[in-house]
């Protein structure tokens, strides 16, 4: 048999965790992208109802509310970066951090349907 510098043996299997951890990531990232519509409408419809406060709160408030779209791009970025370097429970808690803002919105959906 003649020698060959990679076996049958030798070839990379691939990791299962990293499979996981990438349909994770591709699907919670699906949805962050999905929400971007309902988020555009509350956050256009909260900056105009907290603009007429006179106070610094409303500010970081709205401040707050507009950083989901770069949250959600940071989030994602490091995610799949800390996969590549196969810190797979890391890119997994990266990636769930827009969560946060999900929830939140999910909740004002919720309450503005119930409300009016």
């Amino acid at each position: 048999m003649h020698p060959t510098p990679v076996g049958r043996y030798d070839v990379p299997v691939p990791d299962a965790g990293r499979r996981r951890t990438a349909i994770e990531l591709a699907v919670l990232q699906g949805c962050y992208l999905v929400y971007l519509l309902p988020w555009f409408l509350l956050a256009i419809g909260g900056t105009m109802g907290l603009a007429n406060w006179e106070s610094v709160f409303a500010v970081f408030v709205i401040l707050a509310w507009w950083a989901y779209p770069f949250v959600a791009l940071g989030t994602t970025v490091a995610a799949w970066v800390l996969l590549g370097l196969r810190r797979h429970p890391a890119a997994r808690w990266v990636n769930r951090v827009p969560l946060i803002w999900v929830a939140i919105g999910v909740v004002l959906l919720v309450w503005i349907v119930v409300a009016g």
